[in-house]
């Protein structure tokens, strides 16, 4: 395969599905034979802090000012009890991961500010903290995506967290111009969250990003952001995993795309990105969101379906529901792969220097993957 051509975006973009499928095969030849025919996935369990936000993006449904049909699924700040009950359900499934997700700067918000004043806490990073620390009491993992957030928060996070995130989305300037998805979102410049995803890497943080397909942007975009994060983790060796997640329309929001993206699109980003990256990072896609074409997505070779809940709900995309566990190994099964589980960090990052904290890996011993 010629390495210039996998830099060229033009070629790239020549690209059919079948040439695709046939060059990732390639790349994943050269793995070792016992991780050829593997796909990953993490049980997990999601912590909605807060869906206030500092941005209000056309696609977004989670946030706090899209009418939900269920008045408490707008949540100001969790309360001790709903965390609990939520620690209770994760052990009784088996999970290992905690997601703590929240809009942008909820705190900015005099509601927020109240709620957390309500709880004698000052500092919403200390709050997110304060409940890594419980979660961590339980041998469950916390990986913390909560959007921007600058180099000492990341820092304090960093010794309760087994990983964290922040989607890159997309660079494309064009979403920023008025009637774009990030005509409201200051959290959205492509220079913070660059900035961000850098910051995680200097501090050795084991990081997820990856796009958002399908807000506005085009198939240039998709292939130069690919190229950033490439670039970035080319410095820091800390990116774990690229999702490439489709937007899927709901009632109640601004967005609505004239034409929304294909699974043939979808398909094909995702085969380019396994040419950019080959077998350094794994690229995951999201099940509930292409449910019904798994198969063409494993003969695409992604390496991980992401996170899987027994017992909470998508919270961006509440229509999808989450696959069977059983359901998602047999359909591996039937094309010849195995569904494993994983932890939210990943292997290759617990022993790596200064990535991973004592305290994470304490609790990492005692975890029993295969239960």
């Amino acid at each position: 395969m010629n390495t210039n051509e996998n830099t060229n975006i033009e070629y790239l973009k020549s690209l059919s599905v079948k040439s695709l499928k046939e060059k990732v095969k390639e790349i994943k030849a050269q793995l070792p034979k016992e991780q050829q025919n593997v796909i990953t996935f993490s049980k997990n369990f999601t912590i909605s802090i807060s869906n206030y936000c500092q941005n209000q993006c056309g696609y977004c449904f989670y946030n706090y000012k899209v009418p939900k049909i269920d008045k408490k699924d707008n949540i100001i700040l969790i309360n001790n009890e709903e965390i609990i009950e939520l620690i209770r359900k994760a052990l009784a499934n088996n999970c290992k991961e905690a997601l703590l997700m929240s809009g942008e700067k909820p705190y900015l918000f005099p509601e927020v500010e109240a709620a957390l004043l309500d709880k004698s806490c000052f500092d919403y990073v200390r709050f997110v903290i304060d409940i890594c620390i419980y979660l961590l009491d339980f041998n469950l993992l916390p990986h913390t995506n909560i959007g921007i957030l600058s180099h000492d928060e990341l820092k304090r996070l960093k010794n309760y967290n087994a990983s964290m995130g922040l989607m890159l989305e997309s660079t494309s300037k064009k979403l920023f111009e008025k009637g774009g998805v990030h005509e409201r979102s200051p959290g959205k410049i492509p220079e913070k969250r660059m900035e961000h995803i850098t910051n995680a890497g200097k501090l050795k943080i084991p990081f997820t990003t990856g796009l958002l397909l399908g807000i506005g942007e085009n198939v240039d975009d998709r292939i130069n952001d690919l190229f950033l994060i490439k670039n970035i983790h080319e410095k820091y060796g800390h990116i774990q995993e690229i999702i490439l997640q489709n937007f899927i329309y709901k009632e109640g929001i601004p967005y609505r795309p004239e034409k929304p993206i294909s699974i043939e699109e979808i398909l094909k980003i995702v085969g380019i990105a396994k040419i950019i990256f080959k077998n350094e990072i794994p690229i995951q896609v999201a099940p509930n969101l292409i449910a019904g074409f798994e198969r063409d997505f494993i003969d695409m070779c992604i390496n991980d379906f992401g996170g899987i809940s027994p017992i909470t709900y998508d919270y961006i995309n509440p229509e999808k529901p989450w696959p069977q566990i059983n359901r998602l190994k047999k359909i591996c099964g039937k094309n010849g792969y195995r569904l494993k589980e994983r932890l939210p960090i990943y292997d290759k990052y617990i022993n790596k220097i200064d990535f991973c904290p004592e305290n994470i890996k304490t609790r990492i011993d005692t975890i029993n993957i295969n239960d």
